[in-house]
C-alpha cells in the first residue's frame, strides 16, 4: 500500500479509535506496561477502558505525521481527565495532557502492529500520583 494509503487507515482507527482498523492478531506494545497486547479483542478492551471508562473527554490531538508503505509514525498530544478506574486505580479528577508518539505498520489494509511511547512518570504526576504534580 501507498504510504497516502497507511496515512487514511491509521487517521480512521485515530478518529474513534475502533479496533476494526487492527489486524485481528495485531500486537499493540504500550511501552510503559510489561507485555504487549495481542489480538484485536485485547486491544479493543484496552481502548475502550483507556478513552471511554478511564478518561472522560479522551482525544489524541495530532501534531507530526510520517509515512511510508510500511508505516506511519503520529506525535500526538492526549488530552483527558482521569473519571474512571485506570489499571485498577482511583478515579482523580484531574486533567492530563501527554505528550505520545505511536509507530504503526500497516499490511494488507489493517493494521499489523503498534508502538506506543510516553513517560508514564509524566502521566502519573499529571494525575496526582507521584510527587511534582
Amino acid at each position: 500500500m501507498s504510504a497516502q494509503d497507511n496515512i487514511q487507515i491509521v487517521q480512521g482507527y485515530m478518529a474513534n479509535h475502533d479496533p476494526k482498523f487492527m489486524a485481528a492478531d495485531a500486537t499493540f506494545h504500550d511501552y510503559s506496561q510489561a507485555e504487549p497486547l495481542r489480538g484485536r479483542e485485547a486491544i479493543g478492551a484496552m481502548l475502550d477502558m483507556f478513552y471511554h471508562t478511564a478518561f472522560s473527554d479522551a482525544r489524541a490531538e495530532p501534531r507530526n505525521l510520517a509515512a511510508d508503505d510500511k508505516s506511519v509514525i503520529l506525535e500526538f498530544t492526549f488530552h483527558g481527565v482521569n473519571t474512571g478506574s485506570l489499571m485498577g486505580l482511583p478515579p482523580t479528577g484531574k486533567r492530563v495532557e501527554i505528550p505520545m508518539c505511536a509507530v504503526y505498520d500497516v499490511e494488507g489494509g489493517v493494521i499489523r502492529r503498534a508502538r506506543l511511547y510516553y513517560d508514564s512518570a509524566t502521566m502519573a504526576k499529571q494525575l496526582g500520583l507521584m510527587p511534582g504534580s
